[in-house]
């Protein structure tokens, strides 16, 4: 599949290592009790993608590892990986993604954020995401800074962006395929 790069595409893409393995199986339900309920009603999700980024330039992405940064695109093609992009998005809309993104430059990854999803995640209760969340909003994970950067133009679903992962996210653009396409894929790793 050609890929034609565009301001704005969003890839969510996978690995085999347990890191990735660990992220995705806490995506599977929203809470333990909801992982509970599906396992014995054979009814979990799967989870295809654990890490996000973002295209700013035709062979430039910018993602968060520990710090965001940019890296080649290239680099990303050849993994397990897929590529949204929003239809109808406007040269203004384009621009001031970029500029978001390019601001979160240095950032560092959100350590107190990931805290508190585990927290929801363990006891059901979403205060933890809003509050230790709300304490510490220059570090982020790597798909909530994506949804930070589209969040004046879509909010994949949640009302906080903080709140997404990059199962909603990849599950909201398969919903709406009238604001959504896959621009690229690739299940080789």
């Amino acid at each position: 599949m050609d890929y034609t790069p565009q301001v704005g595409d969003i890839f969510l893409c996978d690995s085999s290592r347990l890191n990735a393995k660990i992220v995705k199986f806490l995506m599977q339900s929203p809470t333990i009790y909801h992982q509970i309920w599906r396992y014995f009603r054979h009814t979990l999700e799967p989870v295809y993608y654990y890490h996000a980024g973002m295209v700013i330039s035709e062979n430039q992405i910018i993602e968060q590892q520990f710090r965001v940064q940019k890296d080649d695109l290239d680099k990303i093609l050849t993994r397990d990986i897929i590529i949204w992009r929003k239809k109808d998005l406007t040269k203004e809309q384009q621009d001031t993604i970029k500029q978001r993104a390019t601001e979160d430059i240095g950032k560092t990854y959100g350590i107190i954020l990931v805290i508190a999803k585990t927290l929801t995640w363990v006891t059901g209760v979403k205060l933890f995401i809003n509050i230790l969340g709300a304490l510490d909003r220059q570090h982020e994970i790597c798909i909530n800074r994506v949804c930070k950067w589209y969040n004046h133009i879509c909010d994949f679903g949640s009302p906080k962006y903080f709140e997404d992962n990059t199962k909603t996210v990849n599950k909201y653009c398969e919903q709406y395929p009238e604001e959504w396409e896959i621009i690229y894929l690739n299940k080789g790793v």
